[in-house]
């Protein structure tokens, strides 16, 4: 009898291992696809846009925002999300509600006030600045990956040029 229940025990141990060893792989790669994402603050941001010539994606979150995390894991840990982001964009962290300083000239301000200025009243919000610094495009809330895979074309493609994103939607994505 205890010969059976230490088989028993074995055999739990066995296929407890089998579940929940693939569980921890999955999850242990979705968080390194995330910080294989080099996310700046936004005077990096800037000096890495200048420097590359490459569009600059801003994240602005808040800890609390549940959305802002699910964007995260779900979204910036797609595969193609990261290789488009890689491929043509700097990429910035803005938390809407820190003190961390930036500096804009001589002015210094803190995430949470350059949110203000922004007039950022969602979480996420996601702005795109050319390498210009002008504002391309911004949107609030959460995406899907693969609506936002087909925003990173539509701006890495530069179609915000010719059409809004919803008559790329229509005319030109559903082409490719």
């Amino acid at each position: 009898m205890l010969r059976r229940k230490i088989i028993m025990y074995q055999w739990s141990y066995i296929l407890c291992a089998c579940f929940f060893l693939p569980l921890v792989v999955i999850f242990a790669q979705t968080n390194e696809e995330l910080a294989s994402l080099r996310w700046h603050q936004w005077n990096e941001g800037v000096a890495a846009t200048h420097a590359s010539g490459k569009y600059m994606l801003v994240d602005v979150y808040t800890d609390w925002c549940g959305w802002c995390k699910k964007m995260d894991r779900e979204v910036y840990g797609h595969p193609q999300v990261q290789q488009l982001l890689a491929a043509s964009f700097e990429l910035v962290k803005l938390n809407a509600e820190s003190a961390n300083l930036i500096t804009n000239g001589t002015n210094q301000y803190t995430d949470q006030e350059w949110a203000k200025m922004l007039r950022v009243e969602g979480y996420p919000t996601i702005m795109v600045y050319d390498k210009r610094f002008q504002l391309i495009s911004r949107f609030s809330g959460y995406r899907e990956p693969e609506k936002f895979i087909r925003y990173l074309k539509y701006i890495s493609g530069k179609y915000y040029t010719q059409y809004t994103f919803q008559e790329y939607l229509t005319k030109v994505h559903d082409d490719q």
